[in-house]
């Protein structure tokens, strides 16, 4: 029996109780699945109607490998392929057709042409145990009992040894394979035998060299495809996209192709969603809880997964999104069932949210989202570390309500990108229009010096969301009216300046300031500003009060962490107005002004500011809170000291100093920012030349009086060591800008001038210098070995 469109799309997005319906002979499976225990083997029952066409396979790891940045977590996504079954003699191949190959528009030919010049893969090869009364049946153990997640290559790429599979103890778990009659799942356990494990694995599995891990492939008939059109991306409103090649396109093309990632909405009643009604879809997107999530996690989640279906009221749509428990019984890897994953691993990780869409079109058919269970840990060492701050009467936000503020926003982000939504990192300095930002609390500090959390994070959604919801997800009846529904909304987000800026712009080598991850504020001077602020009040008044009573002091390694770099982002996004360049993805004739050199006065009150914080005075840490705070204890974790010491068992203010130290110098002297400064000093000449900001740099560090006691000149060595060890980087940077290794290399001459002229100081100040100037000779006599150098580590704290 032929399924209608509506029931095809309702049964992957909004599970009803299929196998019952099996039971009782309604429909027939889609593809006969049978496991034989004995011979411990998967069979598949193949008809001619299953022969030829295409379906998806997808692929999704039930069980994780709990190592932090390993890629195998539970519940994690594979591929989401297009294959299909055909018989070939005595065995049944399972074909892959290139779908990232298309000649949209041309004649038989023409598509022919474009896809022979691109390889097809044929995946599998199945022998084929039986024929009889039109039912083939094929032996596909090879394909499920093999690697095909990847497994054994992620264990080699996170350097935790070499893996391969051990058939003898793998195999299909019958109770978790079944079939139904839009989907078929295959529920499998593969053991590996790992040589040579790495100490993570070693941490996460009781027997490293044999880590056993499962996984779920789901067999998926593909939705009708009438009734749904691939949508045009546009890069101005941060949709995803799939791209492909469209070879049919004339000369004046430029064989590029794509289909905007969106879910299939469908109004009840048309006509009252074209009158502008709020209109119920045929099928709304459904997310189920898993099971594990705990209060107040599973609270939160729901609450943060609900303001979606609040946003897609702004697209028509009533009762669009929807979060529910998963049914009692259901397998949360069934391929109808959209889940939201609680993750742990043995440290702090991600949190992600794929999906799995059609190829063909763009439409997104299932997801999976992990939330990582670590994240509320790491939120309350920021907050526990400000309890001292807040003294007798404590903070103005519970421990709770500060976590689970971070929590719904949090879910709400994984859930925009199964959504089609890409990160926007300006969307902070819009009045926080985008849960798809990276939030840094948002915390200020009173007149009276009382710390304000009630802000921490926003409450809700924003205009960005809404409107790329509305781009991606509003319902239009035909061709033209959705290009020109489109173009208006496209048009409103241009008239409002709601902006997006993507990942890759996002980096701490960009050109936009506000374009920086773990920041709040309009401008990157009012962030430093206020986390500045925050940051000493809770540096002068750090105690013990951090941590609880009875816990072990040295708990407050890790908080302090958080209190000392509370500002290292905002600095991160300061240093990015020298040599700044906003821009837009301007589109010809939108009106945008695609690239704007910030102004002079801008860059040199950043760089002047940002140096401020690298003086001795903002580096240094009061005495009496290095001497609260032990080594790890005898049965105490490594991994909770985040400051590390050279010293061993004391507190190193000295390397925590020049780890930040090392961001902030090495983020104004990296080769893009220099290349930068070279270019626009070029073309404007009221612009901050590489001349002038290196001469700045080195006469705040180099050029600045002595510090008047011992600890504050320790600081000051530290700050000039890392000068010297970024501009002899910079000098000998092949990868460089020609002029950025000269005027580099000019400045270590000068430099080298500077400290020879210098005289007095302590032993200490003494031998930095004897130090600089043999290296800086090395240098010149083309000795230099950048290995042998001191260095400082910067410490990489875990998302906030």
């Amino acid at each position: 029996m032929r399924l209608s469109l509506a029931l095809a799309v309702a049964l992957i997005a909004a599970p009803v109780p299929i196998a019952r319906a099996v039971a009782q002979g309604a429909d027939t499976p889609f593809i006969g699945v049978r496991v034989d225990q004995e011979r411990n083997k998967l069979l598949l029952d193949l008809t001619a109607d299953r022969l030829g066409k295409d379906f998806l396979h997808q692929s999704v790891l039930a069980t994780g490998g709990g190592v932090p940045g390993l890629g195998l977590d539970r519940g994690q996504t594979g591929g989401s392929v297009i294959v299909r079954l055909e018989k070939r003699g005595k065995r049944v191949v399972l074909l892959r057709d290139n779908w990232r190959v298309r000649a949209i528009g041309a004649d038989a030919a023409g598509q022919r042409g474009a896809s022979e010049a691109f390889p097809t893969s044929v995946v599998a090869s199945f022998p084929i145990e039986s024929e009889a009364n039109g039912v083939i049946v094929a032996d596909a153990t090879s394909l499920f009992l093999s690697d095909t997640y990847g497994i054994a290559e992620s264990i080699r790429r996170g350097q935790q040894g070499t893996a391969r599979i051990d058939a003898n103890r793998s195999w299909i778990d019958a109770s978790r394979t079944k079939a139904f009659p839009r989907n078929t799942e295959i529920h499998v356990v593969l053991t590996f035998g790992v040589d040579n494990p790495g100490p993570g694995l070693r941490r996460a599995a009781p027997d490293a060299s044999a880590p056993t891990f499962e996984v779920h492939h789901s067999l998926v008939a593909l939705p009708d495809t009438a009734g749904f059109r691939g949508r045009v991306p546009d890069p101005r409103t941060g949709l995803f996209g799939g791209d492909f090649n469209d070879f049919a396109q004339g000369f004046q093309g430029t064989y590029g192709g794509g289909n905007t990632a969106r879910w299939r909405l469908v109004p009840k009643d048309p006509a009252a969603y074209q009158r502008g009604q709020l209109t119920e879809p045929v099928t709304p997107i459904v997310y189920y809880l898993d099971p594990a999530i705990p209060e107040p996690y599973r609270t939160a989640f729901r609450q943060g997964g609900g303001w979606w279906n609040t946003i897609f009221e702004g697209a028509g749509w009533k009762n669009a999104f929807q979060v529910r428990d998963l049914p009692a019984g259901a397998d949360a890897m069934d391929a109808r069932y959209n889940m939201i994953y609680w993750v742990h691993r043995s440290g702090p990780g991600p949190s992600v949210g794929p999906s799995l869409s059609d190829p063909r079109t763009g439409e997104i058919l299932r997801t999976v989202v992990r939330m990582d269970a670590w994240r509320s840990l790491i939120d309350y060492n920021i907050y526990a570390g400000l309890l001292p701050a807040a003294g007798p009467a404590g903070l103005n936000v519970t421990a709770e309500a500060f976590a689970m503020n971070r929590r719904r926003q949090h879910v709400a982000h994984e859930i925009g990108h199964t959504l089609g939504m890409s990160h926007n990192y300006i969307a902070h300095a819009q009045g926080r229009s985008s849960v798809m930002d990276y939030p840094f609390p948002l915390i200020t500090v009173d007149g009276g010096g009382r710390l304000d959390l009630t802000k921490a994070y926003a409450p809700f959604a924003g205009a960005w969301d809404s409107l790329a919801i509305r781009y991606g997800h509003t319902w239009y009846p035909d061709t033209a009216s959705e290009r020109a529904g489109l173009a208006r909304i496209v048009k409103e987000i241009l008239d409002r300046d709601v902006r997006f800026v993507a990942d890759e712009h996002a980096g701490a080598t960009g050109s936009i300031p506000e374009v920086t991850r773990w920041v709040e504020g309009k401008t990157m001077f009012d962030a430093v500003e206020r986390t500045s602020a925050v940051r000493r009040v809770a540096i002068d008044k750090f105690d013990a009060s951090a941590i609880k009573p009875g816990e072990p002091m040295y708990l407050l390694n890790m908080r302090f962490a958080h209190v000392y770099l509370h500002h290292r982002y905002s600095l991160e996004g300061l240093v990015k107005y020298v040599g700044g360049m906003d821009f837009r993805y301007a589109i010809r004739g939108d009106g945008q002004v695609p690239t704007t050199i910030l102004p002079a006065a801008s860059q040199r009150r950043a760089l002047g500011m940002v140096l401020d914080a690298l003086e001795p005075a903002q580096l240094a840490i009061p005495e009496r809170v290095m001497a609260l705070i032990p080594p790890v204890p005898y049965g105490g974790d490594d991994a909770l000291q985040w400051i590390g010491s050279a010293g061993g068992t004391s507190f190193d203010q000295i390397s925590l100093a020049g780890g930040l130290a090392t961001e902030v110098v090495e983020g104004l002297l990296h080769r893009e920012r220099a290349a930068r400064v070279v270019q626009f000093s070029a073309r404007d000449a009221s612009l901050p030349t590489l001349d002038e900001v290196v001469t700045t740099i080195v006469d705040r560090t180099w050029g600045a009086p002595p510090a008047s006691d011992p600890g504050s000149q320790a600081l000051r060595r530290t700050v000039q060591r890392v000068v010297l060890n970024t501009l002899l980087d910079r000098a000998g940077d092949k990868q460089a800008l020609a002029e950025v290794r000269q005027g580099a290399e000019w400045q270590l001459q000068k430099l080298d001038q500077r400290i020879a002229s210098l005289s007095g100081g302590s032993a200490a100040d003494l031998a930095l210098r004897a130090a600089a100037r043999r290296e800086l000779a090395r240098y010149f006599d083309g000795d230099d070995d950048p290995s042998t150098r001191s260095r400082f580590v910067v410490i990489p704290l875990p998302w906030p």
